[in-house]
């Protein structure tokens, strides 16, 4: 992940792959770092392998957000949370997903005679409505339902901030200590070494940071999702097959490009990222073509992609 800024927010993509890995994609895992607070989103087989890869910092993934309980989505979260507590974690982790990660995870913990030394928080989540779960007053994350073969759920994290950015051009001409500075982005009228007043607004400017990512994990075309993930600036939608296999994708309830390209169009987002492919595919760019023929501000999701939100 990149080094820390006032406004980071960008996602990394540590498995593109559907059921079935290969040499080069792994199953479904995203990480996001937001103001460098890691948020871990699906947790697939040989998902810790690829934090390790990526030299992520462990601690500081406080949520797993996990969309639901088939296993190329799920069967990593054991073992990353075992090797948490053998590298000795101790902050709690909050763990969310629909009805059932709790037993799903505490079972294998309980038969592998595993021992946790931190605190694991759940929150189970509806899957049949939308559920604003978290804020903490710069971020809010939104839990919305999928249409998939099981309990799915999506998720929205938007961050939003009112601040105001310093001119520092025009206030460098000023004799204006610096030690000012802070009060000018604060709001507050300050003066120069001569007494003379100023307002905060000759020298700065409201700035309104509103960015928002969806995660769309295996879903049927379904544009009762719209009002969930409209405007966003980024959405991640499951392309698992190709246009020509619609009627796979609609019997083992997921997406074709050319649906996660329309959805896209339909719903207004800034930019498209696909992934979750069928193994049946060995060259990936027929995706990003078929959805740029429909959408064409599409990014081709796969293992190391780096996304600025």
């Amino acid at each position: 992940m990149t080094k820390k800024n006032s406004h980071l927010f960008e996602l990394l993509i540590l498995g593109s792959s559907s059921a079935i890995p290969s040499d080069d994609r792994f199953p479904s895992a995203q990480l996001l770092n937001i103001r460098e607070q890691l948020f871990l989103i699906d947790c697939g087989e040989a998902t810790q392998n690829r934090l390790w890869s990526f030299k992520v910092r462990w601690s500081k993934i406080s949520h797993i957000c996990i969309s639901h309980l088939h296993g190329d989505h799920v069967f990593g979260l054991p073992g990353l949370i075992t090797s948490f507590s053998h590298l000795q974690r101790k902050e709690p982790l909050t763990i969310c997903g629909p009805e059932g990660i709790q037993d799903f995870l505490e079972g294998t913990l309980r038969h592998s005679r595993a021992h946790l030394n931190f605190e694991i928080h759940y929150l189970e989540l509806d899957h049949r409505s939308g559920t604003k779960f978290y804020n903490d007053g710069l971020l809010s994350i939104t839990s919305f339902p999928l249409n998939h073969r099981v309990p799915t759920i999506g998720y929205v994290f938007k961050v939003e901030e009112h601040y105001r950015k310093l001119n520092i051009e025009k206030i460098s001409q000023y004799a204006i200590p610096v030690s000012q500075y802070k009060k000018v982005v604060a709001g507050e009228s300050i003066s120069d070494m001569e007494g003379n007043v100023y307002t905060s607004d000759e020298f700065s400017a409201p700035v309104h940071y509103l960015k928002s990512y969806a995660y769309c994990s295996d879903t049927r075309y379904d544009e009762s999702i719209i009002p969930f993930i409209k405007d966003v600036d980024v959405l991640y939608h499951e392309t698992t097959y190709l246009e020509a296999l619609a009627h796979k994708a609609q019997e083992t309830g997921h997406s074709t490009a050319h649906q996660a390209a329309t959805m896209a169009e339909k719903a207004g987002v800034q930019r498209l990222i696909t992934g979750h492919y069928s193994s049946r595919y060995h060259e990936l760019n027929v995706f990003l073509q078929e959805c740029q023929s429909v959408f064409p501000n599409t990014i081709l999701g796969k293992e190391g992609l780096l996304v600025q939100i």
